[in-house]
């Protein structure tokens, strides 16, 4: 079975970096996924005290996409 979930940058700054996630475009689900600079394994789900699987893969995925270049990419979407 496949799994996809979208994660489009939507701002970055010092302290945080701010991506839309959700596992489609129709996705009643989605939420703004903030991940925290300083400490990437500690994100969350806007408003919402769930971590959703989906959404701890695409901060897993941007987290790592910094940790090799520096920049926090553009979309951090997961397909496997």
């Amino acid at each position: 079975m496949a799994f996809v979930a979208y994660g489009r940058r939507i701002s970055v700054d010092p302290t945080e970096v701010r991506y839309d996630y959700g596992m489609d475009e129709d996705d009643p689900g989605r939420g703004v996924l903030v991940i925290p600079v300083a400490d990437p394994d500690s994100w969350f789900i806007e408003g919402c005290d769930d971590r959703p699987r989906g959404a701890g893969r695409v901060a897993g995925r941007a987290a790592l996409h910094h940790e090799r270049t520096g920049e926090w990419p553009e979309n951090a979407s997961v397909f496997s």
